[in-house]
């Protein structure tokens, strides 16, 4: 007769996003294949992948045997997250002499770090959205932010920048009440252009400085994860997308070259 108990434990490398978490469901025991079968919920951010192992323990969880090996199902490597995962372990094979009594199973899930190996082309991305390219070239998973700093600065500025000139048609319009008066209006639309123009600075530096990041993060992946194609790109760098071409000038007769640019 088994008495069983569940123990779960989950590691993730996770940030900005809930944690992954084991939920227990059931042991089933299935004397005719002499299996043992654990359903689970295995909750976390949809893009991870985990390892999966599973292990017991028959002296209340002091030690744990393990990883087990006869086991099929939702067990290895590269496990995404889900409902209704199950784990079979063919009990015998693994240890002919197991009784089952006071056995306590401990289900194992660490997540597979991230390895980007995106090249520089992707710095073309991050040209078109600020942070879409950082995905490609680099480990994390949030990089959300980026876009965010940026538009939130690009949005600030523009704001700023419509109010000064607002200001200054108003300062060109309006009769004045007092020379102080007007010239307060005057410095104030002044104040707001220059707060517009840090404003639309900051949002360049924050997207071009993406764009250049994950450029040189792209060459960095390049040379560490394929040297033989940062070799061949050494060797072509120097050339430019241009062909030139020898002709004669349709109305003169004489010699010219021209330039043929691929695309």
């Amino acid at each position: 007769m088994f008495c069983t108990a569940f123990f779960f434990q989950a590691n993730a490398q996770l940030f900005f996003s809930k944690k992954a978490v084991l939920k227990y469901h059931k042991i089933t025991l299935d004397t005719s294949k002499n299996t043992i079968t654990l359903n689970f919920d295995l909750q976390g951010p949809a893009n991870r992948y985990y390892v999966t192992r599973l292990y017991y323990s028959s002296n209340n969880a002091r030690s744990f045997k393990g990883p087990l090996q006869a086991v099929n199902g939702d067990v290895g490597d590269s496990i995404r997250v889900g409902n209704n995962k199950s784990i079979a372990w063919s009990f015998v094979k693994d240890n002919p002499y197991f009784s089952g009594k006071n056995v306590i199973f401990k289900i194992e899930s660490t997540e597979i770090p991230k390895q980007a190996k995106g090249g520089p082309r992707h710095a073309l991305k991050s040209l078109l959205l600020p942070g879409w390219g950082d995905y490609k070239v680099r480990d994390g998973y949030h990089y959300e932010w980026i876009p965010t700093a940026a538009f939130t600065l690009l949005g600030t500025g523009v704001f700023f920048r419509f109010w000064a000139d607002h200001l200054y048609e108003g300062y060109d319009l309006s009769d004045p009440n007092s020379e102080t008066a007007h010239q307060r209006l005057f410095q104030t639309a002044q104040s707001y252009n220059i707060l517009s123009q840090v404003l639309l600075g900051a949002s360049a530096i924050v997207w071009l400085g993406d764009v250049l990041g994950v450029y040189l993060k792209g060459r960095k992946n390049l040379k560490k994860y394929f040297p033989k194609r940062e070799e061949e790109a050494k060797k072509t760098a120097w050339l430019l997308p241009a062909e030139i071409v020898p002709s004669i000038a349709r109305f003169s007769g004489g010699f010219q070259l021209n330039i043929l640019w691929r695309f």
